[in-house]
């Protein structure tokens, strides 16, 4: 199917058209017109918003909170801070088994494995859609520990699309997860 390409003078007008646009705009101004496009653009009928918050004020009223209905708040005799000594730690992976601990990781990839178990029953294990189901085996810890290793790099190690984060070629992969 052929694709349409803009003309000079289209391309023209929406330069012209970026040209004289302020860029200058703060945060705010831009939510403010954004909630006024969504009014606009959707066609809210504002009536029935009104006459909704109208009835919903006359089912209910707010009242202060007397006698014994009121709630005794006890006070707090804890210790404010960390349940734990973390001058002991001396890396960050000591703070990561505090989270997930062996017998954590155990659940994970116990589960792990039975849900492809199922999936694999379920599907048959030749299936057309899942030509990888037939190449799986069973995880480990080892390999459990790296996909959330993953996961928590993925928020520092910027990637075009999440594809990337798995690849195997040599010049985009993750080098470090292989150890």
């Amino acid at each position: 199917m052929p694709r349409k390409c803009l003309t000079q003078i289209e391309i023209e007008n929406l330069m012209k058209d970026l040209d004289e646009e302020n860029f200058d705009d703060s945060d705010s101004e831009y939510e403010d017109e954004f909630e006024n496009s969504i009014f606009e653009n959707n066609e809210v009928d504002l009536d029935v918003s009104a006459n909704f918050d109208e009835k919903v004020e006359s089912l209910f009223s707010w009242k202060e909170v007397e006698g014994s209905e009121a709630i005794n708040v006890l006070p707090f005799s804890g210790k404010v801070g960390l349940k734990f000594d973390a001058s002991s730690f001396k890396t960050e992976n000591d703070f990561f088994k505090l989270m997930f601990t062996d017998e954590i990781l155990s659940i994970l990839v116990e589960e792990t494995n039975r849900y492809a178990f199922d999936v694999l029953n379920l599907h048959g294990e030749t299936s057309d859609k899942r030509n990888h189901a037939s190449s799986w085996k069973p995880t480990n810890k080892n390999e459990i520990l790296k996909f959330l290793g993953l996961i928590l790099l993925m928020g520092h190690i910027e990637k075009d699309s999440i594809q990337d984060y798995w690849t195997t070629n040599n010049l985009w992969k993750l080098h470090f997860l292989e150890k």
